[in-house]
């Protein structure tokens, strides 16, 4: 039998709260659940967005040594909607299964394994509740502060953090299926073309109201594990994985067109240029944005409403850095 433990917590309420980072709070409140349902085998599903339907990814698992496919994480989420802890017995085993809720949704689960002689009581499942609605609205907290107000796009502070975890290969944001070792990551430069003819003409509000339009196509023309900035002012970044190089050209191009066919109240129509590189890991960030960037000028330079690869351009630059300009990182020479 277990012991029962104090149902208030406070000590573990304030070390999520105090949590600055996702992997910070990941780790405390792994901490905590441990402490609570007292067992070291514990793992934790959710949601990347809080805010949006996306399937459940795997958040970390502490040794519960249980097969998680994607079809028993999706049959466990249904099962979990109706807000209840579930408990059941498989062999030797004591599984039970606690759902995650934010603003009464239910955003993911908990899996506590414990043995078969192992009995929580209500004070423990209870505590357990409290400290994954602590989690999930500190959660929601840190992921608000990683968008940009306007587009609800990820922030220019997001971009160097996620890029790094994807050179790195510390992504968390794909589902074990979707784990392809032929597939590379791409980096992609956005600007708007002509856009301070768009705010001169029509004012700041209705160039508002286009950035926010533009952040919606490019929202549609990506997949929920790809990543959209707001880079700054008119200019968006995405990083995004496909198989082939030839790919990452066609799902731009396709962006390209749909913003280019799409007619904007007022303003009409708007065109967008891109350049794009591929990441490898070999390079330094700072080299990797240098190469995207310049592919986007070169765009630019070529009349606009282009997709420019920095591969078909390399032998034409010499990249020099500079810190200089309120979009611009880099000069060309």
């Amino acid at each position: 039998m277990l012991h029962a433990v104090n149902g208030c917590a406070h000590e573990w309420f304030i070390s999520l709260t105090e949590s600055e980072d996702e992997a910070q709070l990941e780790v405390r409140l792994i901490d905590s659940l441990q402490a609570i349902l007292q067992t070291q085998k514990i793992a934790v599903f959710a949601r990347e967005n809080v805010l949006t339907e996306q399937n459940i990814a795997l958040i970390t698992d502490n040794l519960t040594g249980q097969e998680f496919t994607p079809e028993s994480i999706d049959s466990l989420y249904l099962k979990i909607q109706d807000n209840k802890i579930h408990t059941c017995l498989c062999s030797q085993l004591r599984i039970s299964y606690i759902p995650i809720c934010h603003c009464e949704s239910v955003i993911g689960f908990v899996v506590a394994v414990h043995t078969k002689e192992d009995i929580l009581d209500t004070n423990q499942f209870g505590t357990a509740v409290n400290v994954l609605h602590i989690y999930a609205n500190q959660r929601h907290i840190l992921f608000k502060n990683r968008l940009d107000p306007l587009t609800e796009l990820l922030n220019r502070q997001t971009f160097e953090s996620k890029l790094m975890e994807v050179i790195a290969g510390h992504d968390h944001n794909e589902r074990r299926e979707q784990i392809d070792e032929h597939c590379a990551w791409y980096l992609g430069m956005l600007d708007i073309d002509n856009f301070k003819q768009v705010n001169d003409q029509f004012g700041h509000v209705i160039g508002d109201e286009v950035l926010i339009l533009i952040a919606r196509l490019i929202k549609t023309n990506f997949r929920s594990q790809d990543y959209i900035f707001r880079y700054g002012g008119e200019e968006f970044s995405v990083l995004f994985k496909c198989a082939a190089e030839d790919t990452a050209v066609l799902i731009l191009e396709r962006l390209r067109e749909m913003i280019a066919q799409y007619i904007f109240p007022q303003v009409g129509t708007i065109t967008i240029s891109i350049g794009f590189t591929e990441l490898e890991s070999d390079r330094r960030l700072s080299i990797l944005v240098q190469q995207a960037d310049i592919a986007l000028y070169d765009s630019k330079r070529a009349g606009r409403n282009k997709v420019t690869n920095f591969k078909q351009i390399e032998g034409q630059h010499n990249i020099e850095c500079v810190v200089e300009h309120e979009h611009e990182l880099f000069k060309l020479s």
